[in-house]
């Protein structure tokens, strides 16, 4: 029995050498581990914020205003169509133009409906009043969306008492000739 005790039968006892190397292996994985995530977090600008200053730099700067929001335009559409009659030209007898109003203040879409019937008498007057073959081109189309507007804004300016109230821009929505 004395020599079965001295035989080596391949069962290693546990060193306290070997059971502290492995702590320090998984202590180094996880610190490591968390290196790399906060390494990340603040090359992405979440930890610490990348705009984060001292209180004194805050207190040197005055205070900026923010630049006024820009609202969305709105549209409406100025219904029914304008139609005009030409009598002394053979190749343009009628014209029918949709035309959309767009603003970015809901008053002054308002005030185009509340004023309709001035609205609509100036227009077909305007459009009356012009060359139809003009109406071919897109520079005399352009034309006629620039006057439009003009008179529409001189409109919404003189029914509603303020001179800085305008229309954006207006549309064709619909143009035909014959």
């Amino acid at each position: 029995m004395a020599q079965a005790e001295k035989l080596d039968l391949g069962e290693e006892k546990a060193s306290p050498s070997s059971s502290k190397s492995l702590i320090i292996i998984v202590l180094a994985a996880v610190l490591v581990t968390l290196a790399a995530v906060f390494g990340t977090l603040y090359f992405l600008g979440i930890f610490p914020p990348k705009h984060a200053a001292p209180a004194a730099e805050h207190a040197a700067e005055a205070p900026k205003p923010e630049p006024p929001v820009e609202q969305p335009l709105i549209y409406e559409p100025l219904a029914p169509a304008f139609v005009v009659n030409f009598s002394g030209n053979p190749e343009v007898r009628v014209v029918q133009i949709e035309i959309t109003a767009a603003a970015r203040e809901k008053e002054i879409l308002d005030a185009l409906k509340k004023h309709m019937p001035i609205l609509r008498n100036n227009v077909l007057m305007l459009i009356s009043g012009q060359d139809p073959l003009s109406f071919k081109t897109a520079e005399g189309k352009e034309a006629l969306r620039a006057k439009l507007k003009e008179e529409m804004n001189k409109i919404v300016a003189e029914q509603t008492g303020k001179k800085n109230a305008a229309l954006d821009e207006i549309y064709f929505t619909g143009f035909v000739m014959q």
